[in-house]
């Protein structure tokens, strides 16, 4: 299972790499790239079966809303399936807001330019998050 949803996140990665890619270089901003990626990856969700929720402000949590949930629907319940985040960094309040539910899946995209940046950000994740960091403009290794 581990190793399915590791080719399900490298699947996602250079999806995603590739919407930001194809964004016209005088729209790219920060806030155009996170929802440009926010909507690829719901269609890719929604696409693969899921009830997809955008934006979802998790309870007694005031900072930052999750940019998506995928919801799965058990015997008789909706289980989370994914929650992710996009944001230059990882920042304190993703991860407070992550960590404030339950989760199949929690991860958090990050897109920053400075990746000497966006390493030492690093220091807020928890075990149970996963992080990705996007490499639009670079040859991969």
């Amino acid at each position: 299972m581990q190793e399915d949803l590791n080719q399900v996140l490298e699947k996602w990665k250079k999806d995603l790499e590739d919407a930001w890619r194809h964004i016209p270089k005088p729209f790219r901003n920060e806030h155009s790239v996170r929802r440009t990626l926010q909507c690829r990856l719901y269609g890719r969700l929604h696409g693969m079966g899921f009830q997809v929720v955008a934006d979802y402000m998790p309870p007694r949590i005031l900072d930052r809303p999750i940019d998506l949930i995928a919801l799965k629907r058990d015997e008789k319940d909706l289980l989370i399936e994914h929650a992710i985040c996009f944001d230059t960094v990882v920042t304190l309040a993703a991860v407070k807001s992550l960590s404030s539910f339950e989760a199949v899946n929690k991860m958090i995209f990050t897109y920053g330019l400075l990746e000497k940046k966006v390493k030492e950000s690093r220091f807020f994740l928890k075990p149970e998050i996963r992080h990705l960091h996007l490499h639009p403009f670079q040859e991969p290794l």
